[in-house]
């Protein structure tokens, strides 16, 4: 049996076990009505309404934008009700239902049926710094957002202290700006690596991998590459080692890499599913769980959109929401 139909066995027979207490999958935490989750698993519809909509967002309010604007113009509402679209049609998904069921787990299901229903996703805070905006641009098949790669390089800092990640936005700000220099705290010294995750364009995701003594090597990653290393290598962003070496100069005395950047072939991830930023965060985690390894090619990742988009929101929900003193 192929390994997608035993996670589908699974997710049938985890679906159709008896609950231990009140609260089902298929129905709202707050008033056992039937919820989203009974949309989003066919196991679990016995109870549900096909004509439930999570959010009608011509009705939002204006005053809700996450950067701090006053208005929603129509653009943004556009964006909104198309990432609503995608997300729902994501979790109804016939065929993919049960599995993404399964890997979310009861509690995040019910989750986000709280959340869903009834809020707008611009203003709604599963933490002070992620929103369910950018949860559902996980699950979906949408562009995530900064706040997802943000929080995902948080979470990594506190399971593997001696790297360093870089903020996401640092790179596409000293291109947008043409800086020359930057000040940082000089904290980064104290770790042994450092990941760096590049926005190219404002449109897709790639990664810096290295050390943080004078003369290492940069190890850059791009999921969407070929097989040929001569043609992956000319796709280096041409202004990589400066910007790294700019980072070098906020200590003393400044640090230098190595002027070849190396190259390193992943898989290369699933066509038309928007995945770049979440196999960013998936890169980061193989590379800081065992930088030696994964510098030397034994690069050990997962980039099935499926199991990569869910088990990466059930991370970070577990982390920012479930478990936030743990």
């Amino acid at each position: 049996m192929r390994a997608e139909e035993r996670l589908l066995q699974q997710a049938i027979q985890a679906s159709l076990l008896s609950e231990s207490d009140s609260f089902s999958p298929s129905k709202t935490p707050v008033d056992h009505t039937p919820g989203l989750a009974s949309l989003y698993n066919p196991i679990l519809r016995s109870q549900g309404r096909s004509d439930i909509t999570p959010i009608v967002v011509e009705k939002l309010p204006s005053a809700v934008h996450s950067d701090g604007f006053g208005v929603l113009g129509p653009e943004e509402v556009e964006c909104i009700k198309s990432l609503t679209e995608g997300h729902t049609r994501f979790m109804k998904s016939k065929v993919n239902a049960p599995i993404i069921a399964h890997l979310l787990g009861r509690d995040n299901l019910q989750l986000i049926d709280s959340l869903v229903c009834s809020k707008n996703i611009r203003e709604c805070e599963i933490n002070q710094n992620f929103r369910l905006y950018d949860l559902m641009t996980i699950l979906s098949y949408k562009y995530t957002t900064d706040a997802v790669l943000t929080c995902y390089m948080h979470y990594l800092s506190s399971v593997y202290p001696n790297v360093y990640f870089v903020n996401p936005i640092l790179y596409k700000w000293i291109e947008d700006y043409k800086r020359t220099n930057f000040h940082l705290d000089n904290d980064w010294l104290e770790h042994d690596y450092l990941v760096w995750p590049l926005n190219l364009g404002n449109h897709h995701w790639v990664v810096a991998l290295m050390q943080t003594k004078d003369g290492s090597t940069i190890y850059y990653c791009d999921s969407m590459n070929s097989n040929d290393m001569e043609l992956e290598q000319s796709k280096v962003p041409q202004n990589l080692l400066n910007v790294v070496n700019m980072l070098g100069e906020t200590c003393t005395p400044p640090r230098r890499w190595n002027q070849q950047v190396q190259v390193l072939l992943v898989p290369r991830q699933e066509k038309r599913h928007n995945d770049c930023g979440l196999c960013v965060n998936e890169i980061a985690r193989a590379f800081s769980h065992d930088p030696d390894s994964f510098c030397n090619g034994d690069i050990d990742v997962n980039f099935e959109s499926l199991s990569l988009r869910c088990g990466q929101a059930a991370v970070l929900l577990k982390w920012l929401h479930h478990d936030v003193c743990a």
